[in-house]
């Protein structure tokens, strides 16, 4: 389990274009004790990124703007938020990406903790 102290008054912004993976994943965030907050693309992650979002979890390949390109405009302005990468890519070493970034889909919820675990944990403070 994700000690309560990680979990406990944590919100995620949640950004996929695929409703239905959306849906899931808050599933798994909202059962690990996080509060969610819903994106449908990088433009909506945008106008929700504020304070209170401790951490984005984006896909990777959206229309519009990729989630990379959403990674660089949330460290621009808020370079504490740390960034979580969702891909159905199997060679995520070709996406450029730090491993302990990266949620391979299909993810299970066990991997979904210790991802955020891992982010949360290491995310600056400035």
């Amino acid at each position: 389990m994700v000690p309560q102290a990680v979990a406990e008054g944590r919100t995620v912004l949640l950004v996929d274009d695929d409703p239905a993976v959306r849906a899931v994943t808050v599933q798994m965030l909202e059962s690990l004790g996080y509060s969610v907050e819903e994106a449908q693309d990088g433009i909506q992650a945008l106008e929700k990124l504020g304070p209170g979002i401790d951490v984005v979890v984006t896909d990777f390949a959206m229309p519009g703007m990729t989630g990379g390109e959403l990674a660089q405009l949330i460290r621009e302005r808020t370079p504490e938020v740390p960034v979580l990468f969702v891909t159905g890519y199997a060679d995520v070493d070709v996406l450029g990406l730090e491993a302990s970034a990266v949620l391979q889909k299909p993810f299970s919820e066990h991997v979904l903790r210790e991802k955020l675990h891992h982010a949360l944990s290491n995310a600056r403070i400035d």
